[in-house]
């Protein structure tokens, strides 16, 4: 289904440069992510990424919205014409602008700790959570590019393992007696990583499912 699609953003194909603004959302969003992890880790540098933080999810915001006019244009102009490669556009990029958001979320959770996170209590198991999603950007990114259905294919299926463990650590985090500016801390850094490695894992679902299953987990793949 995608190396089919491809065909029309690779080379000197219609939506060659709506894909390559694509890409850029995701690479602006890895190197956000990873800042901002740097921060978490440290704790140093917190104030001075703020502006890096906002300005970077105006860019991703403006670039989505630059792609959206310009796949409704082409359609537009060319009615009938790579319709299914611009709805997987349309909707890929909507997953990638959230990234964004919740990478602005995640400096806003650190923000409110104002420490290192290795100060936590559940320093270790959120850096497990913080490596996971990081492999997960890679993952992604290689696979969108290289069309890799076997590594889109993995990603899918461990979104659904780790979900699990999200979800399990929330819940002991709130049985925990930990303090409440701790505990609400980690559990908003929680939730943000799972929502990120959950578009990401969206994205790379249009490498191997067909338009209306994007963001959709079949049988065979959870």
């Amino acid at each position: 289904m995608f190396e089919r699609f491809s065909r029309l953003w690779k080379g000197d194909a219609p939506l060659r440069e709506e894909y390559r603004l694509f890409v850029q959302m995701l690479n602006k969003a890895r190197e956000l992510y990873l800042m901002i992890i740097h921060v978490m880790n440290t704790g140093e540098g917190l104030e001075e990424l703020e502006t890096v933080v906002y300005n970077t999810d105006i860019q991703i915001n403006k670039l989505e919205r630059r792609i959206r006019k310009a796949l409704v244009t082409h359609l537009a102009v060319n009615p009938g014409q790579e319709v299914s490669g611009c709805l997987i556009l349309m909707s890929v990029v909507k997953d990638a602008e959230r990234l964004g958001d919740f990478c602005k979320n995640l400096y806003e959770a650190t923000s409110y700790w104002c420490q290192p996170c290795s100060n936590m209590y559940y320093a270790d198991r959120l850096t497990d959570l913080k490596n996971y999603v990081s492999d997960v950007f890679d993952a992604t990114i290689k696979a969108f590019e290289k069309e890799d259905d076997v590594l889109a294919s993995e990603i899918i299926q461990d979104e659904v393992k780790w979900n699990k463990r999200f979800d399990a650590f929330i819940g002991e985090i709130a049985n925990s007696e930990i303090g409440t500016k701790e505990a609400v801390c980690t559990v908003l850094m929680v939730r943000t990583l799972k929502r990120l490695q959950a578009h990401l894992s969206n994205i790379a679902s249009s490498v191997v499912l067909p338009v209306h299953h994007i963001d959709h987990r079949p049988k065979h793949l959870r």
